[in-house]
């Protein structure tokens, strides 16, 4: 009996995007990945059939669906293109989820809505380690604030409407809610070495009024609510590495049988099913912890560690996935011919994205020694 047991429902949204994703996606993801361009229009049909805005209670437009379901929808995305996987992680993990739990009702009915009817949230990362040019300037004006600063990685940053901004100070943990457009914030793109149509923006602030209006989450003590929001986020984050990691084994094992050498096909070599063999025991043992901290989530439990310790897992998944699938191709994994690069590329981005895998370790450490 299988330890990962999907009722019905589930079935239902895995089955409605694997027909989306054939239909829809596959036939332009390498146009979107040449392109590099945030796919507004895919976004708009996922939007149309109620697939963007999974978590978001249907009080609010959205389809009110567990953790689990969106993790499973997320991975099915990430087979065909993980930056469309990303873009529907931010939005449901880093921008509702907050929203939802911590948004009094009149953000919760602006912006839940907002996201319902197809607008993109984005996400403003706060580096975890407070390096200097990345420290903040705050002045405080009364109950509002001023703030100067430069952040690396904006998600989602090319294309969304609003955003949601943590700012962290030794006095000071709030959160904010920033319109696009707003004076003292200049976005510029990033061109990076995968999820290139992601829309991963950098940002430079200069005198941004923070108003006391802006500010949804008034005081997080100890950064909690940032953690919890970067724990939930790290389920999404590793649904989508074990997409990519399973679309590079069946892509390999598929070349495999076509690939002749010595008048064999070289699915017969040992070295060759080795490698393969090995990519689909980690991606087993990825998903039963990706949907056992579902699942711990979906069940209001402490989700925390096993959330880090498969993004992690799933991380490095990802990257093993992608270099053994090119040496499976040989010197074909290499050329843009094929898909490989690409699924390499996504899975490095992915594993470092937002959050460390060391400082992700220190943490666990430290729940271990409490």
């Amino acid at each position: 009996m299988s330890l990962i047991n999907l009722n019905n429902e589930q079935k239902m949204i895995r089955d409605e995007f694997r027909k989306f994703t054939t239909s829809e996606l596959e036939p332009i993801a390498e146009d979107i990945e040449e392109n590099g361009v945030f796919p507004k229009d895919i976004i708009s049909k996922l939007s149309e059939l109620g697939l963007s805005s999974l978590i978001i209670p249907e009080k609010y437009g959205g389809v009110e669906l567990d953790v689990t379901s969106l993790c499973i929808a997320v991975e099915e995305i990430s087979k065909v293109c993980a930056s469309i996987g990303t873009i529907l992680v931010v939005n449901n993990c880093m921008v509702a989820y907050p929203l939802m739990k911590y948004g009094n009702e009149s953000f919760k009915e602006k912006y839940l809505n907002k996201l319902s009817n197809g607008k993109i949230g984005g996400y403003v990362c706060e580096p975890e380690i407070d390096l200097p040019e990345e420290k903040n300037d705050l002045k405080a004006e009364g109950d509002n604030f001023n703030f100067s600063g430069h952040r690396e990685f904006v998600l989602n940053g090319d294309s969304a409407n609003f955003f949601i901004m943590p700012v962290s100070t030794s006095d000071v943990n709030k959160f904010y809610i920033i319109k696009k457009g707003i004076k003292g914030i200049h976005l510029t793109s990033k061109n990076l070495l995968g999820m290139r149509a992601a829309g991963f923006a950098g940002a430079e602030f200069k005198d941004l009024k923070l108003t006391k209006e802006a500010c949804f989450i008034a005081e997080d003590k100890g950064g909690k609510i940032q953690s919890e929001i970067r724990d939930y986020a790290n389920i999404g984050f590793s649904a989508i590495s074990l997409g990519i990691a399973q679309a590079a084994l069946e892509t390999a094992v598929k070349y495999s049988k076509e690939r002749m050498q010595f008048g064999h096909r070289i699915c017969e070599f040992p070295m060759v099913q080795e490698m393969m063999s090995e990519i689909k025991m980690k991606i087993d043992t990825a998903r039963l912890l990706v949907y056992d901290a579902a699942s711990k989530a979906d069940k209001g439990e402490d989700f925390g560690i096993a959330s880090k310790i498969t993004r992690i897992y799933c991380g490095d998944l990802g990257v093993f996935a992608g270099l053994n699938s090119i040496q499976v191709h040989g010197g074909y994994g290499y050329m843009r011919d094929y898909p490989l690069e690409r699924y390499f590329r996504d899975a490095k981005v992915l594993q470092l994205l937002e959050t460390s895998p060391r400082i992700s370790k220190s943490q666990i450490a430290k729940e271990l020694l409490k």
